[in-house]
């Protein structure tokens, strides 16, 4: 299986059913300030649009009907051009985990004053930490729980996660009963055939009269959806971070980024103007929290920025942040290389190695591994490449793109990660290139016969601006593999 998640994190993997280890699915927070989380879903089985993205890519979320609108709180064989780096975090082999369900958070509490104005909603995170595809079968709200508390948003089942992939699901709290609630979701986990979540509220403070417990906070909204954003593009939304008291100042100690299955919130999400911490809130104010989104890499993001605060029966209050960022359109693309091939549940992978640089190299290969190393201007998206689409189980197709290449000679090649997909027989494939350059088919390769695991094809080089191509054409096998790159 491709290691989706960065290697330090397998040492985490092949402990994670230990008692020893860290929690993978209890969301553990970093110390820097992070990314925003989503408001305003509103899925279809189409592309996203702006009014609610789509977080799990290929998928829609279902939503219930009865949500109102916006509510969501060795070296190669033979001739290949480019020189093989040294892979320094080779895949460790070690023993099948099988899937592993990990889920963020596993209980939540609802804090809120009432009446409530509109109902508070939560994103329950759901991932795959094992090295087998997970599959939720169910999601079902214990019939014993409260009736305060049900689901909005959830993912079509049965549902199967690849390794290192996730899901989400939302759950909407009301006024009704008071109590607690247990979501139950269902997989083919073999240690965790059902993984509980449990919710509980918390009232703290009625509107009109004196909170229930001082100091008080609160978070309106509780939850940021930025829908669609395209990469060059930014968005901005607001939050405000209120003292609900009437007679105690409330203290925030921290700022802190969410951290969910091993990945700390991407820092295209930011907030714009965080005090130092700490910082007090005097009975009654608010702060106004402008949180920016700027996507480079195309796909999904969400996770959630913690507030740390002293707050009497409520010590974090988080705010909720997801997004969709999206590729330019493709007549502003210089150039753009899409891979295809013909057999299911096969992973081929595209790889565009730099001018002088190395296959399997962190700082000089787009690859799945590294989907977005920074090129040419350091800082400046605009001539780095972007892998946004990576294709692990058939087909494809993958994407590479460049929206102004820096002048040089770059080689693309692909590799044949995995001739199998959740136990499938192995079976040979034939791989398709396509280049273009603004939204124009200016060259086309295969298709080409790839046996087995671990074959590469070497295709082309392309000088830019030129646009002047070389047919490599170069077929062998290769034993070098790599995983994610990281700092």
């Amino acid at each position: 299986m491709k290691p989706l998640l960065p290697l330090c994190s397998v040492v985490v993997l092949s402990c994670a059913l230990s008692s020893a280890c860290p929690d993978p699915g209890t969301g553990d927070v970093g110390a820097d300030i992070g990314s925003p989380p989503q408001d305003g879903f509103a899925f279809a089985e189409t592309a996203p649009s702006d009014s609610g993205p789509l977080l799990d890519i290929g998928d829609a979320l279902i939503a219930d009907a009865t949500a109102p609108d916006g509510a969501a709180d060795s070296p190669a064989a033979t001739d290949s051009p480019v020189t093989p780096a040294d892979t320094s975090a080779p895949e460790t082999p070690g023993a099948a985990l099988g899937p592993v369900i990990s889920v963020d958070p596993v209980a939540y509490t609802f804090s809120y004053v009432s009446p409530l104005p509109a109902p508070l909603s939560k994103q329950i995170n759901i991932g795959n930490a094992g090295d087998e595809p997970l599959i939720i079968t169910a999601l079902t709200f214990d019939a014993s729980g409260s009736a305060d508390f049900d689901m909005t948003l959830t993912p079509p089942l049965p549902k199967t996660l690849a390794p290192g992939k996730s899901t989400m699901v939302f759950v909407r709290f009301q006024e009704v009963a008071g109590g607690m609630g247990w979501l139950d979701i269902a997989s083919n986990d073999p240690t965790t055939p059902v993984q509980k979540v449990q919710f509980e509220s918390y009232l703290k403070a009625t509107s009109g009269g004196p909170p229930a417990i001082e100091p008080c906070i609160d978070l309106q909204p509780s939850a940021l959806n930025f829908g669609q954003v395209q990469r060059g593009n930014t968005k901005v939304m607001q939050a405000l971070l209120i003292n609900c008291g009437s007679t105690e100042p409330v203290t925030i100690t921290d700022i802190n980024r969410s951290q969910l299955f091993f990945f700390v919130l991407t820092d295209e999400f930011q907030l714009l103007n965080a005090p130092a911490t700490p910082f007090t809130l005097q009975p009654g104010a608010s702060l106004q929290l402008d949180v920016e989104y700027a996507p480079q890499l195309a796909g999904p993001d969400s996770g959630y920025f913690e507030f740390v605060t002293n707050a009497a029966g409520q010590s974090t209050v988080q705010l909720d942040v997801a997004a969709v960022g999206t590729e330019p359109p493709p007549e502003e693309i210089g150039l753009t290389i899409k891979l295809y091939w013909d057999v299911d549940e096969t992973d081929v992978d595209s790889h565009l190695v730099a001018p002088g640089g190395q296959f399997f190299d962190c700082a000089t290969d787009c690859y799945f591994g590294n989907p977005s190393p920074d090129w040419g201007t350091q800082g400046d998206w605009i001539d780095d490449p972007f892998l946004d689409i990576d294709d692990v189980d058939g087909y494809g197709p993958e994407h590479i793109n460049i929206s102004e290449p820096k002048p040089g000679v770059y080689t693309y090649m692909v590799h044949y990660w995995d001739d199998t997909f959740d136990d499938s027989s192995p079976a040979p494939s034939n791989a398709t290139v396509e280049v273009y350059s603004y939204n124009q088919l200016i060259a086309s390769f295969g298709p080409e016969h790839l046996a087995s695991t671990n074959r590469t094809w070497d295709v082309l080089t392309i000088e830019w601006p030129s646009l002047s191509i070389t047919t490599l054409n170069n077929v062998y096998t290769t034993s070098q593999t790599g995983g994610s790159c990281f700092p």
